[in-house]
């Protein structure tokens, strides 16, 4: 048998490549250093770069090089339709919760203002694992076995997805899923997609903490006394401005201290250091999102009230403040688990409280954590507007949210209908 040699230079690039691919899956760009990958690769930084132009490029082959095919077993024409989309979104489920692909998404979300093409091929991409999902619910369309839908087949198909992974809940400080809940979690996706939010009764998945008492305590310090409530609010902004435009690690206090006009001694007196006025200022802000009370929407049928209270989920998360904060936290969520977890949880409350009041007053049973989950889920169509990077129509944004709102009341099955009388 003939021995292959690999050469010197191929290895020592695959070498890099792996090395680069553990830390900034796990890691992310932002923390993840080219002296800690030469290091792992046993190659010094001057190698890394006559292979690698630069830390970008690197990260840029390392996430295309990870990008893999998702298999579509079962979705043939003809046979159970719930239990086809069952085997789907159970596929969907347990490949998210690889640690390598949970961290190949979570890396590059993070990175979409700096690697706009890079962001929009994974999106592209990601769309293109439904794929084979899409051309199967319009097979199920042609043989009248699913309604008439608003929008394409392939929206739908990652809205099941979405669905079944919770779209940004475990990129935001949720340890990943035990094998079972996320496997409950696809099957409710599936069931709600097809019959709408009754059909989940069955498939609860227990009760979130509130999200107040995820927010560390805000205490007013020394210096917030001292400043006037207009300078200490600058001061916040500043702030946020700074740790959303550049990291945690990035972040400058000296370039805070600039833009808000206020000496080093308030900074330390009042939060202590960085990771305490990073603390306070998350803080502040997923307490004002807790603290927004949404009213449920008035309108002539539960469904167009539930596309009016879309509509205004999305709006707030399309907000550039939100998306910021999104990418930020995504960034900080090993670090700041907490405070991720807080954001998320404060997200859905806000949305929650008026969806759970507008299906009592239409008579309808009130929802379950879970389904409520779901909803904001496809309010904001999970993580598919923070992930890439480009404008949303006033179009697509109406017709997103008719969209959510058809899904969660009636589902778009046709097969043993769930009575919708409500």
């Amino acid at each position: 048998m003939t021995a292959i040699i690999i050469a010197p230079d191929r290895d020592r690039r695959q070498r890099i490549m792996a090395e680069a691919a553990v830390h900034f899956l796990r890691d992310g760009f932002e923390r993840t250093s080219i002296d800690r990958i030469a290091a792992g690769a046993r190659v010094s930084k001057q190698t890394i770069y006559e292979h690698f132009r630069s830390k970008e490029e690197l990260f840029d082959r390392v996430v295309r090089a990870e990008l893999r095919d998702m298999p579509a077993e079962g979705l043939v024409a003809g046979g159970d339709v719930q239990a086809a989309l069952d085997r789907f979104a159970l596929g969907v489920a347990a490949a998210f919760a690889e640690p390598r692909n949970h961290g190949l998404f979570r890396a590059s979300m993070v990175v979409t203002r700096r690697f706009t093409v890079l962001a929009n091929a994974l999106h592209d991409y990601r769309r293109g694992t439904s794929r084979a999902l899409a051309d199967y619910l319009d097979r199920l369309l042609a043989e009248g076995r699913l309604a008439p839908f608003e929008g394409t087949a392939l929206d739908l198909a990652t809205r099941i997805g979405g669905m079944a992974v919770e779209g940004s809940r475990y990129f935001l400080g949720e340890p990943l899923p035990a094998a079972a809940v996320g496997a409950a979690q696809a099957r409710l996706a599936v069931a709600i997609f097809l019959h709408g939010f009754r059909a989940a009764a069955d498939l609860d998945q227990g009760d979130d903490v509130a999200p107040a008492a995820l927010v560390p305590a805000l205490a007013p310090g020394s210096a917030q006394m001292r400043l006037s409530a207009e300078r200490f609010a600058g001061l916040c902004a500043a702030a946020v401005a700074e740790f959303v435009a550049s990291g945690f690690e990035g972040a400058s206090i000296d370039r805070i201290i600039a833009a808000a006009g206020v000496g080093r001694s308030t900074i330390y007196r009042q939060f202590g250091n960085k990771d305490g006025l990073f603390r306070y200022v998350i803080g502040r802000e997923i307490a004002a999102i807790i603290a927004d009370e949404v009213a449920a929407p008035a309108g002539p049928d539960i469904e167009s009230r539930l596309a009016m209270l879309a509509r205004i989920a999305l709006e707030r998360h399309l907000e550039p403040a939100s998306i910021g904060l999104h990418h930020l936290l995504v960034q900080e969520a090993k670090a700041f688990p907490d405070l991720a977890r807080a954001f998320y949880a404060a997200q859905v409350a806000r949305v929650g409280r008026p969806f759970a009041a507008l299906l009592v007053q239409e008579g309808a049973p009130s929802p379950s954590p879970a389904v409520v989950r779901a909803f904001h889920t496809l309010a904001t169509f999970g993580v598919r507007y923070f992930a890439t990077v480009r404008s949303v129509s006033e179009d697509e944004r109406a017709m997103a949210s008719r969209q959510a709102a058809r899904i969660i009341h009636r589902g778009l099955g046709v097969e043993n209908p769930i009575d919708t009388a409500v």
